[in-house]
């Protein structure tokens, strides 16, 4: 039986709760029909359904409640750049008075992270060029979040999304359907700090086929 080392807790009250999840690129249609492009750091994956957590006061939520329709860009580590560059921009005109602090508006958030748009097979928002993998998506419901400090931040909701499509760069692809995780690494969000997975495997699960 292994010995555990006496360990010490301390109770704390972090702003944030990201102890590492990667980063996504949301593509939402607009109401003109131009893309809109924003980061998000709360998503998680159940086979080809994903949750995407938003705040109530982003355009990414205003789009994916009129259109239900987006796409999942995964951006590699070294776009940790582009990604801050999109971080404190919103394309809410008027910007919302809980954001008009720190965020500002921008109508045209490719260019001004430098990203380029790509069309996309079955949905409508563009994906973004450099993005090595690119996740089409449909929404299929919108739900509302709860939680006291959430409210305080003006409220949240959670995207219930079907991938529909998945588009990968060529050198991160194993054999067919299969992404190489030796070469493929998602850009970690880790309290506010940007991180790439570490190289060395720790080992594997006993369902991976490779």
């Amino acid at each position: 039986m292994k010995v555990m080392a006496e360990v010490e807790f301390r109770t704390i009250e972090p702003k944030i709760l990201y102890f590492g999840t990667p980063v996504a690129l949301i593509s939402s249609l607009n109401e003109d029909g131009s893309t809109n492009l924003a980061p998000v750091s709360s998503f998680w994956a159940l086979g080809w359904t994903f949750m995407l957590g938003l705040l109530d006061e982003t355009k990414t939520a205003d789009n994916l409640g009129r259109h239900p329709e987006c796409v999942v860009n995964l951006p590699a580590p070294d776009m940790w750049r582009e990604v801050e560059k999109l971080a404190p921009l919103t394309g809410k005109n008027p910007v919302p008075q809980i954001k008009a602090k720190q965020f500002r508006f921008e109508a045209d958030k490719f260019e001004a992270c430098g990203l380029t748009q790509l069309a996309s097979e079955i949905v409508q928002p563009a994906r973004a060029r450099e993005c090595p993998i690119q996740m089409e998506a449909k929404v299929h419901r919108l739900h509302s979040m709860g939680g006291e400090r959430l409210q305080q931040l003006g409220g949240g909701v959670a995207a219930e999304v079907e991938i529909v499509r998945v588009h990968a760069a060529s050198q991160f692809v194993l054999g067919e359907n299969y992404i190489d995780p030796q070469k493929w690494s998602p850009l970690i969000y880790n309290f506010r700090h940007y991180f790439r997975l570490a190289e060395n495997e720790l080992g594997k699960t006993f369902r991976a086929e490779r």
